[in-house]
């Protein structure tokens, strides 16, 4: 895939983003892999906010004391899955999310009017008539569409991806629904109809790439994800003295769970981190008083059932359904695009 490059824009450009990115090499897990979860997850969950300047390679692989090559591969990875683009002569940033379309032109609305107007008045019509036609029309207009706007949310776990469906729905006007299928749905065939269907597609941010693979000629809108409050408190309230154990699906969060984990209960010190794979899960389980895995990881329930175990649950950020899904959703009910529907 060849990667974004765009033209310099005019004016100032932003700053280098400064998250701290870090490098545990007690987790085992390989630095590259580290360094591209980081990214990824940061980018996702809206850590690392879009249109941020990321640091070069040379600055990031002086700073990480990582190898040039792996963090230029890393890169080079993170453009591939549309996460990150460059640009001549200003660097590497965080792939801009869509914009919102564009809402109706006030002004057009007016000189329609007028013209109806004028029109209206030149075949002897009253004003009083006009008048009384227009606010008939409009009442009738007023009236709740019959189908509401279908939106479908491709996810990676079913149980997660039903849950962001309901956090979506909850924002939603009523008679608009949220359909959740997952990535393996779509692979398989078995929401391909649904996704027909659709009139606005929803993605985790860092699998865009993958889901318009499945979705080629759709627009699909990025979601990202914040802890739940459920999750934060379950965290804080935490024992000091609890021997913790964290379990991530996947080794390349890792290192980003284990800091997320840190931040929400810093009062814990006994802390040993590992990944779903991992040969010494059970061993790092057995040694534990509490354990918290990440979503896909529900088989730790069964491998220590005696002892508490819970999951690090997120939830769709507020800010990207209030920015970007409902002014998409909005755009569906235009005059076009309803009869659009209608003669699909």
């Amino acid at each position: 895939m060849k990667p974004d490059v765009l033209d310099a824009p005019a004016g100032h450009a932003p700053e280098t983003f400064t998250w701290p990115l870090g490098i545990d090499r007690s987790l085992g897990v390989p630095v590259g892999t580290q360094l591209r979860g980081q990214l990824e997850y940061g980018i996702a969950c809206g850590d690392i906010p879009r249109g941020a300047r990321l640091p070069s390679v040379r600055e990031l692989s002086q700073e990480l004391g990582v190898a040039h090559m792996t963090v230029a591969g890393v890169y080079k990875e993170l453009l591939g899955l549309g996460l990150i683009i460059t640009s001549r002569g200003r660097g590497t940033f965080v792939a801009d999310a869509p914009q919102p379309p564009p809402g109706p032109d006030p002004a057009r609305l007016t000189r329609l009017l007028t013209d109806t107007l004028v029109q209206a008045e030149g075949e002897g019509y009253s004003l009083r008539q006009i008048s009384e036609a227009m606010s008939a029309l409009i009442a009738r207009g007023a009236r709740p569409p019959q189908n509401g706007v279908s939106v479908l949310l491709v996810g990676l776990f079913a149980d997660a991806t039903r849950s962001y469906a309901a956090d979506v729905q909850a924002a939603l006007p009523a008679g608009d629904r949220v359909q959740a299928v997952t990535l393996d749905d779509l692979r398989s065939g078995r929401a391909l109809e649904g996704a027909q269907n659709a009139d606005v597609v929803l993605a985790l941010a860092h699998r865009l790439a993958e889901t318009r693979a499945l979705l080629p000629g759709w627009e699909v809108i990025p979601l990202g994800f914040i802890p739940s409050q459920r999750t934060r408190a379950a965290l804080a309230a935490l024992d000091p003295l609890t021997r913790l154990a964290i379990v991530a699906t996947f080794e390349e969060f890792l290192p980003t769970f284990l800091g997320g984990v840190r931040r929400f209960a810093p009062h814990v010190s006994a802390i040993q981190a590992t990944h779903l794979n991992a040969e010494n899960l059970q061993t790092v389980l057995d040694g534990c008083d509490v354990a918290i895995y990440a979503t896909g990881s529900e088989t730790v329930r069964t491998l220590m059932p005696y002892r508490p175990a819970f999951e690090y649950r997120y939830i769709v950020d507020p800010r990207g359904i209030e920015e970007l899904v409902l002014p998409a959703v909005a755009a569906q009910r235009t005059p076009q695009n309803r009869a659009r529907k209608e003669l699909s």
